[in-house]
């Protein structure tokens, strides 16, 4: 929903002629998505929340204020049940949608706290250690700022020299992406920064490639995808790998189907370096040929070449990708997901993608003691939560990252360490009593934890569970664990979906049969 919101925006202020049947199209399904309370679900269907409740707003009254007057009334009325736009907890959804609202003339901005746009000014190391991925959300809302909050003296001061800062961050991480105009594929980050760019007047060329790039990706409905990636269709590389990597593991890795797929994969690999990132050549973006490259991702892509040591290509890839994720590594033994050694909460130490990566090297060790796993290990012993569990910064909940911890405790040979014990315990516990994690990917990832452990009870509930939920087509329905804003904007992924399921089922039909 902020998706669809932000592009139409975007097209409103800046191609308003030659985009106007789109923004129109925009409009109804914005009017059609609203929920039956008032508001709006940043996925349709869900329940209504508040970035997306404020972003369609923002939208409706800007493009179309008389049509919505009663919409954008009750939207309002919606946002009181927390707070209302000054009283809502989160400073940073406050200050987007505080900026949103101020753009369409229906909030003050001076209103909302403001935020510390001279961040963009810290040596490029610390920079990029503080803001880490949110250095385009961060970069495109200090422009809307400096025009919408200009503030005092001070204030004033610091946006003029913070602005040309800000400008030159984004031209660099769109030339890293390959200059179409994108930011992160993402048409609600490449909206944002479009319209901070047009509200300020700079850089038109920039402006006119981005508005290229939401024309090119609106879907037949008139809404825009979140995380559409770079091309007309929606590429996306970390489902497939998913997908590879359980039907390898369902026997099928030597399949001409599967060597295919894994040399599309390993032609994803990122061969610049992506210097927003300080980050070298070598690993992967979710989203297709150029991008952010990230552990998270290519960690999915490396767990499906590994699984042919005939297939030479994967295996050259295999390697080169290895030694991008060493090289990665915190220097506390974790692995953050963007930037190494981050200092963002949202981008810190992250449990899953550290114990997915202890399992490959371990793996690709036949087990045998890795000194990089090693150093892993031992932290993911010293940070689990305060009940055992483990929380991924990507994934919603403790299931995912508790599941992958306790494998790789197992894997080094620490299955009796007590910390590894509680993780198996919260796990075990944490099933319902329908024998599901609550999700198919959740159950995927706890029944591939649990196989083989002595759990006998808890697995087949698992497996009846997922038999009983499998669909006529023999998918599973997604559930919304992939995190795109923590505790705001979670998603479904399909493909990692029956990815996991089936390399659970599969994990459990070699266990009965041994």
């Amino acid at each position: 929903m902020p998706c669809t919101a932000s592009a139409l925006v975007a097209l409103h202020l800046v191609d308003r002629p030659r985009s106007a049947d789109l923004v129109e199209a925009g409009v109804g399904w914005l009017l059609s998505a609203r929920n039956a309370d008032g508001g709006w679900a940043t996925i349709a269907g869900r329940p209504s929340d508040f970035a997306a409740t404020s972003a369609a707003m923002a939208a409706l009254h800007l493009i179309a204020p008389q049509e919505s007057e009663d919409v954008v009334r009750t939207g309002f009325e919606v946002l009181e049940r927390w707070g209302g736009v000054a009283g809502y907890p989160d400073t940073a959804i406050t200050q987007m949608a505080g900026l949103a609202f101020s753009l369409a003339g229906l909030y003050d901005a001076a209103d909302i706290p403001r935020m510390p746009t001279e961040m963009l000014l810290l040596p490029g190391s610390l920079r990029r250690r503080v803001l880490s991925f949110l250095t385009v959300p961060f970069a495109a809302h200090a422009l809307l700022q400096a025009k919408q909050r200009p503030g005092n003296a001070l204030t004033r001061a610091i946006d003029r020299v913070t602005r040309p800062t800000a400008l030159r961050l984004l031209t660099e991480i769109t030339e890293q992406e390959g200059g179409v105009g994108s930011f992160g594929a993402d048409p609600w980050l490449s909206a944002l920064v479009c319209t901070a760019l047009s509200i300020n007047g700079v850089r038109p060329d920039l402006v006119a490639a981005t508005v290229d790039y939401l024309r090119l990706t609106v879907q037949p409905d008139g809404s825009w995808q979140t995380l559409h990636g770079m091309q007309v269709e929606k590429v996306e590389v970390t489902g497939p790998a998913y997908v590879a990597s359980a039907l390898g593991a369902a026997g099928l890795a030597t399949d001409p189907r599967l060597s295919r797929a894994r040399s599309w994969l390993g032609d994803f690999q990122q061969r610049k370096g992506f210097p927003a990132y300080d980050c070298p050549p070598g690993g992967w973006t979710w989203s297709g040929a150029q991008g952010w490259p990230n552990v998270l991702d290519s960690l999915a892509v490396l767990k499906a070449l590994a699984q042919d040591e005939k297939d030479t290509a994967a295996a050259q890839r295999l390697r080169t990708g290895v030694d991008w994720l060493l090289e990665r590594q915190d220097r506390r033994g974790s692995w953050s997901t963007f930037v190494r050694n981050s200092l963002l909460p949202a981008d810190g130490p992250c449990p899953f993608s550290t114990a997915e990566a202890a399992l490959l090297l371990l793996d690709l060790n036949d087990g045998r003691g890795d000194p990089r796993a090693d150093r892993a290990i031992r932290w993911l012993l010293r940070h689990p939560n305060p009940d055992g569990s483990y929380s991924a910064t990507w994934h919603r909940g403790g299931v995912a990252a508790t599941a992958v911890a306790w494998r790789a405790f197992s894997r080094a040979g620490l299955a009796g360490h007590p910390v590894a014990a509680r993780a198996r315990d919260w796990l075990l516990n944490a099933q319902q009593p329908d024998g599901s994690w609550g999700t198919p990917e959740e159950t995927g990832w706890a029944l591939r934890a649990l196989v083989g452990t002595g759990a006998e009870d808890a697995t087949r509930r698992a497996v009846s569970w997922l038999v009983e939920n499998q669909r006529a087509d023999g998918s599973w329905r997604p559930g919304e664990t992939g995190v795109y804003i923590r505790d705001h904007v979670h998603y479904p992924d399909h493909m990692i979906a029956q990815g996991l399921v089936l390399e659970a089922l599969v994990a459990y039909r070699d266990e009965e049969r041994r």
